[in-house]
């Protein structure tokens, strides 16, 4: 063992090198949460454009399927008009 006062430089050194390694983790640590949380918002971006996207999509369906149900009363009433030796 050495002496008190290399004990005690050794263990300043050893704090200080855990000290910045803690600093560098820690900072890496911070860019990735910021990094992740960019994406995270950007998502939740994109979902919400797709959910806009399907209503609207299905308010198309919704009166397309009406028209169709239109069409085809129509068709119906047209063909029972008509004699049926046609």
């Amino acid at each position: 063992m050495g002496t008190q006062e290399e004990r005690v430089t050794t263990l300043e050194q050893t704090f200080a090198t855990f000290r910045k390694e803690t600093a560098a983790r820690t900072q890496e640590i911070e860019e990735n949460t910021t990094i992740m949380l960019g994406v995270m918002r950007s998502q939740g971006r994109d979902i919400r454009r797709i959910f806009e996207s399907l209503e609207t999509i299905n308010q198309r369906l919704d009166r397309l399927e009406t028209k169709s149900d239109e069409q085809t009363t129509l068709l119906t009433q047209i063909l029972a008009r008509l004699p049926n030796n046609l």
